[in-house]
């Protein structure tokens, strides 16, 4: 008689873009990774140590605490080669680059035929619709 090992499940690995929202000023952060779970988890460990690199989000985290953060996965199974174009769509969607309005600091460096596309590809989808 053979036994069931009870192994625990592997986690999927997941990739695609995500946003940082603080809800206490609805600032938002738009980043992208192969694996947005463990990226997203980064970012909530170094916030938590104060450590995070990028200052005008860490500063809104010690100030407002973690209770008023939301970490979200927005575009999942977004393939590698694509993610950047498809993080600048998240960027130009919440309006992210602007400093009343977000948490970014630059640009991903994409070329507009890319960002194009994966704009469409969201818009066919009915992810965004304007």
């Amino acid at each position: 008689m053979t036994q069931a090992t009870n192994k625990p499940k592997k986690p999927k690995i997941i990739s695609g873009v995500y946003r940082i929202t603080c809800l206490a000023n609805d600032k938002h952060y738009i980043g992208s990774s192969d694996n947005v779970m463990r990226r997203l988890k980064t970012h909530e460990r170094e916030l938590n140590e104060g450590s995070h690199n990028n200052r005008r989000l860490q500063h809104d985290y010690d100030k407002y605490g973690s209770g008023f953060f939301e970490f979200r996965v927005v575009f999942i199974d977004i393939p590698k080669e694509k993610l950047t174009a498809y993080e600048k769509v998240g960027i130009y969607l919440y309006d992210s680059i602007v400093m009343y309005k977000g948490y970014n600091d630059i640009w991903p460096t994409t070329n507009h035929k890319a960002f194009k596309e994966a704009y469409n590809n969201l818009k066919e989808r009915g992810v965004i619709w304007w």
